[in-house]
């Protein structure tokens, strides 16, 4: 089962339009660019994004060179690589070295991302009013303000992954959106920030996902517990949750929940 990227090769083609002469970039413009795409859909990661047109400026480039540079970022993405779809091929040492950073620390490099990005457009940072990821009594400032941006990132990058859609029902209410862990943050703290420990869930079916009643296998079925069995004949029961059974997810433009992780899951929590 493959990833989707549904106008990856349309944005590559524009985007090899673009201008590549200009100063070399340093390393937190490319982390400006990976936070960029990170939440923006392929749909809009292009030079006429209004919000590419802004940090492009702010940056001193122009928006075309921020969009390629997005793209170059995208040479590194695993869900792409898994659909054999290469990239760009103009990503420099600094491309690979802040993906592969991301990939290693996403919490230490997801908040740095964030940080400036927020310098760049001299505004405070984004960060979620509730978190729910821990019990941040006791903890000071900087930590708890560390705790909410990269929880805010990680929905963001989640829910863009999966064009704001529930995996399951496909809901596109974002209000009514999770960005789930699949490992639960609270079994493995290294996890809760790793984009393929993410997927995307209205909230019944995440409720649903974190006590067991549903379950997702490696190859992305929807497993129902027996546990359900007895409210089968219920017809909200049926149709909320009992008719996914043994369908697939709908799978994400980028970052594919790692099927080793949804199989831990089921050995965790799946009833």
């Amino acid at each position: 089962m493959l990833c989707r990227g549904q106008g990856f090769h349309q944005l590559v083609t524009q985007s090899t339009q673009s201008e590549t002469s200009g100063s070399r970039w340093t390393r937190d413009e490319v982390l400006v660019a990976l936070n960029l795409y990170c939440r923006t859909p392929f749909g809009r990661l292009h030079a006429r994004n209004p919000e590419i047109i802004r940090i492009a400026s702010a940056l001193g480039r122009t928006p075309s060179a921020l969009a390629m540079k997005c793209c170059n970022l995208a040479a590194f993405d695993p869900s792409l690589q898994s659909r054999g779809v290469a990239g760009l091929r103009k990503a420099s040492k600094i491309d690979r070295l802040v993906w592969e950073e991301f990939a290693a620390h996403p919490e230490q490099v997801g908040f740095e991302s964030e940080t400036r990005v927020a310098d760049a457009m001299d505004q405070p940072l984004r960060q979620v009013e509730h978190v729910t990821w821990e019990d941040v009594h006791g903890l000071d400032r900087q930590a708890v303000t560390k705790v909410r941006v990269n929880q805010d990132f990680f929905r963001s990058l989640v829910l863009t992954g999966y064009n704001e859609r529930c995996a399951i029902c496909t809901l596109p209410l974002k209000r009514l959106l999770v960005a789930s862990h699949i490992v639960p943050w609270s079994v493995d703290t290294s996890l809760r920030m790793n984009p393929q420990n993410g997927i995307c869930l209205c909230s019944l079916h995440d409720r649903a996902f974190d006590c067991g009643i549903l379950g997702i296998n490696a190859g992305y079925t929807i497993e129902v517990s027996k546990s359900l069995e007895r409210h089968r004949a219920t017809a909200i029961v049926h149709e909320s949750l009992a008719r996914y059974e043994g369908k697939e997810i709908n799978l994400p433009d980028r970052w594919c929940p790692d099927p080793v992780l949804l199989e831990r899951h089921r050995k965790l929590v799946f009833v």
